[in-house]
């Protein structure tokens, strides 16, 4: 390996441990986690009473505490979502994001692209709970189901949910998963691909406590114990967990001031090809080759490798020749250390599968940072197979402290899994750094504590009060510096600035007592010198059971109920406009969307945690179980129960109201700001747009229309039907004016005709519309533009619903009919005033400007359509992800409205 690798952040959940720290203080302690199950913990995981009292079982396994357990609001999940989502995906997630936060990186200040390497276990959930439950039985390849379980989404969904925007891959070898999404992650660094990258695992097998049927020759231990290196070694026993780390380049992580826990030097993998006896047996040939790989890449002396944490699954067979292959690859290139020691923690927690090469990373990184290597549980009496007295290792059946005049240089990590992929890293102590200098006196350092609402910023701050209250605080500069650079910049905010740990105590303490918390961030970033980066407490998640449960009574037909359509395939039925039981369905299928129980007649959808790809699977049900049309715009404006039974009854009725053109987004006093949907022609991101700006003037939405024979035919023609139904509701001006992408173009021509009749347009906010130039010629006819759906389909990122389904309910059809009239249009006028841009940071991506014929152009050209001023404010993400749900979509709402701000006031 060309560049050297530090290890900067960690994070993980363990049998009994649900941190990395609570994991070495077992490790040290000597804890086994692995467990005996009771007859009761058996018996609801399924397990006949036969099968209980059978000689054969074995009642013990390393379970995980809390696995049905999640914040699914904080990470933008519904309900019905996070009912559905493997646990292991899940505890990944949220594993990831503590790992990041233990870093001290946040995505929006890591200075590049970040990367995921991620990999999983099977999902048993999809196996023994939603596919063996009533609701889900026929569900196995419906789009929630396969998102929510399968191991392709398993990194992208961190990608999409921590907003990181390097490679993101599953990366799966069996047992040796982990570690070699490690050995990938390296590289992308190596070649320079990523600034920083996540690496990790995960492993949970449900149902946890069913214990397990021995049997004789198989690789599970026949007493529950896992016996590494011991004469009793008789098989391992499957543990449950997840662990991440954060990678950077040492050169990197120095010059950020990360703390570092060890640096990984080298790595390799390999396979054992056919040079074995059978498919699953270990290949002593290709581990040897693996590891001399692995050695000679780090740069590193054999001979300064004074640990090894081994595979070591407790197998009579596999403990020998692992150890043999070991040596020998030592050997040949003059090591180990003399007093080097092995050890496995898989006799503390278990075989973690898909977790163990990390976890295996975890400890050995942890050995070297706090100079200490762990005792080794469960060992009496060696293997006698092993040979100890010829072999230059030693099993410690204490743990060992390294004084700093012989200090553990090096340590190494093995992983090997099953079908023969090995893999190896070499691992080098932190490298010894300075203090920075104190800071000057008197300098005030910038305090950013932000969270998703007021209750969370409220436990944040009581948290980090806490931490602060000990003898000897870390440095006021330290923690403004970890706060500001490497945590998430989220919506409710409390900034302020200090000197002293007084001042710092005295900051938090005026939020505690109800004081108003100031959100402006420091214009200038981080100006203060250099600093490092240190532990502080993590995000107060607010975790809630997440649960299917499988339908166990015996001779039980699984199938959906007759009154609720299953997902996806809602039964049509004829309603009678009187019915009362249209509010009863209407709710059941809110319920089973957002996987909400006892849904109120008057709950707000979107308050519920609804959104426009939710609405899609909710309107497709709807017309299906009603038999009405329903377009999506007036599902936007439908937001309660109650409301969307009024409109179905209305409808069956024929006595639904024409539909004016324009939609209530929000409420408010003054005049109404009025906002031209984008090219797919739906309302739905400025519902979720205005909540996340300051209640103020009234927000209207204008609605494609949704009749394709009334459709105008041209941009210009377009503009002026949306006049008209403005001015239904105000005749005249000043009139205010915005849209998104495609809808800023509309609202552009709409302000010219303004204008030609004599109206005043007092505020015309774009949200990334390109210039006119962009979209000159380049005409696409029918057949190319549904070649070029699907890369406009990956590129607006949207994500859980099938692209089949858009298809069905007209997206394309609404978005290729509005880019044609794009391809029609310049402005032939300029407009007399101001214009304000809210631009996306980071440019659109090359394919799918190709694939629709557009030429790219600088959005500041918007400057020669204008008398007035550009004004031009640059928000996080690009043209699309500038809608993602937490910072990203808070920023621009905050942005948006800061510009509606001085016009609310006026009005």
């Amino acid at each position: 390996m060309s560049e050297a690798v530090a290890v900067v952040g960690m994070a993980g959940r363990f049998p009994g441990a649900s941190s990395t720290g609570e994991l070495w203080q077992g490790l040290l302690d000597g804890v086994e986690s692995v467990r005996r199950f009771s007859d009761e913990e058996m018996a609801e995981a399924g397990v006949s009473p036969q099968r209980i009292a059978s000689s054969s079982r074995v009642p013990r396994g390393a379970d995980l505490a809390d696995a049905d357990l999640f914040d699914a609001g904080f990470f933008g999940v519904t309900q019905r979502d996070a009912r559905l989502m493997d646990p292991q995906h899940r505890v990944f997630l949220t594993c990831a994001m503590r790992a990041l936060e233990d870093a001290g990186l946040a995505p929006h200040h890591a200075g590049g692209p970040v990367g995921v390497f991620a990999s999983t276990s099977l999902s048993t959930y999809l196996l023994a709970n939603v596919l063996r439950s009533a609701e889900y039985a026929d569900a196995a390849l419906s789009y929630p189901v396969l998102l929510g379980n399968d191991k392709d989404f398993l990194a992208t969904r961190v990608s999409y949910k921590l907003d990181l925007r390097g490679p993101s891959m599953t990366v799966q070898s069996a047992c040796s998963s982990s570690l070699t999404a490690v050995h990938l992650a390296c590289q992308s660094l190596a070649r320079g691909e990523v600034r920083a990258a996540l690496a990790g695992g995960v492993s949970i097998t449900f149902p946890q406590t069913s214990g397990y049927e021995y049997q004789e020759g198989g690789i599970l231990s026949r007493d529950g114990h896992c016996r590494v290196f011991d004469a009793e070694s008789a098989g391992t026993v499957k543990g449950n967990g997840c662990g991440v780390v954060v990678l950077k380049r040492l050169a990197d992580a120095l010059e950020d001031g990360d703390r570092i826990y060890a640096v990984i030097r080298g790595t390799a993998v390999n396979n054992d090809g056919s040079d074995k006896i059978g498919f699953t047996a270990p290949g002593p040939l290709g581990q040897r080759a693996v590891i001399r790989a692995a050695v000679e890449a780090s740069g590193i002396p054999a001979s300064h490798v004074g640990y090894v944490e081994t595979h070591g699954t407790g197998t009579a067979v596999g403990d020998p020749l692992e150890l043999h292959a070991l040596t020998a690859a030592y050997r040949e290139v003059g090591g180990p250390a003399p007093d080097c020691r092995i050890g496995s923690l898989k006799a503390n927690v278990g075989h973690l599968d898909a977790a163990a090469g990390v976890t295996g990373l975890i400890k050995a990184a942890l050995a070297l940072f706090h100079q200490k290597v762990p005792r080794q549980i469960n060992y009496d009496t060696p293997n006698p197979h092993l040979r100890l007295d010829e072999q230059p290792y030693a099993v410690p059946v204490e743990s060992v402290d390294y004084p700093p005049t012989a200090p553990l240089r090096a340590a190494a990590v093995s992983s090997f899994g099953l079908g023969g992929t090995n893999a190896h890293a070499v691992l080098g102590a932190p490298p010894e750094r300075e203090e920075p200098p104190a800071g000057q006196p008197g300098v005030r350092y910038p305090v950013v504590v932000s969270a998703r609402d007021a209750e969370a910023l409220t436990a944040q701050v009581s948290s980090l009060r806490a931490h602060l209250d000990v003898a000897e605080p870390p440095a006021v500069r330290d923690v403004a510096y970890t706060l500001l650079t490497g945590r998430a910049l989220l919506p409710v905010r409390h900034v302020f600035e200090a000197a002293t740990h007084d001042e710092l105590r005295a900051g938090l303490d005026a939020q505690l007592a109800g004081a108003p918390s100031p959100s402006a961030l420091p214009e200038e970033g981080w100006a203060h010198g250099p600093a490092t980066k240190i532990s502080l407490p993590g995000y107060p998640l607010r975790q809630e059971r997440h649960w299917i449960e499988p339908d166990t009574r015996a001779g039980a037909v699984v199938a959906a109920p007759a009154d609720t359509p299953a997902a996806g395939a809602a039964k049509s039925v004829t309603v009678d406009a009187a019915d009362d039981g249209v509010l009863e369905r209407v709710i059941g299928l809110l319920e089973q969307g957002l996987g909400i129980d006892q849904i109120a007649p008057d709950d707000d959808f979107y308050e519920l945690g609804g959104d426009s790809m939710l609405a899609v699977e909710i309107v497709t049900s709807l017309r299906s179980v009603f038999g009405i049309e329903l377009d999506f715009d007036d599902f936007a404006r439908l937001r309660t129960p109650d409301e969307m039974t009024a409109h179905i009854r209305a409808v069956l009725s024929g006595t639904k109201a024409a539909h004016s053109g324009v939609t209530s987004v929000r409420e408010g006093a003054g005049t109404p700001v009025y906002l031209v949907p984008p090219a797919g022609g739906t309302n739905f991101l400025y519902f979720r747009l205005a909540a996340q700006t300051a209640p103020g003037a009234p927000l209207r939405a204008l609605s494609f229309p949704a009749d394709a024979a009334l459709r105008p035919g041209t941009l210009r023609e377009l503009a002026a039907l949306y006049i008209e139904w403005i001015r239904r509701e105000q005749p005249q001006g000043p009139y205010r004016l915005g849209g998104y992408s495609f809808g800023g173009n509309v609202a552009f021509e709409m302000a010219l005709q303004l204008q030609r009749a004599g109206e005043r347009v007092e505020l015309l906010v774009m949200l990334d519309a390109h210039v006119p130039e962009t979209y000159v010629g380049g005409h696409l006819d029918s057949e190319e533009f549904k070649a070029a759906f699907p890369v406009l389909f990956e590129a607006a990122a949207v994500r859980g619903v099938d692209p089949q389904m858009l298809r069905e309910q007209g997206f394309l059809d609404v978005w290729q009919h509005n880019h044609d009239l794009l391809k029609g249009y310049y402005p032939d006028r300029r407009f007399e005033g101001d214009l304000l841009l809210l631009q996306a940071e980071e440019p659109e991506g090359e394919a799918l400007l190709d694939a629709l014929r557009m030429n790219p152009r600088d959005k500041s050209v918007w400057g020669n359509h204008i008398t007035g001023r550009l004004l031009i404010e640059k928000v996080p993400g690009d043209h699309f992800s500038m809608f993602d749900e937490g910072d990203r979509i808070a920023r621009l709402g905050a942005a948006l409205g800061s510009a509606l701000a001085p016009y609310e006031q006026e009005g």
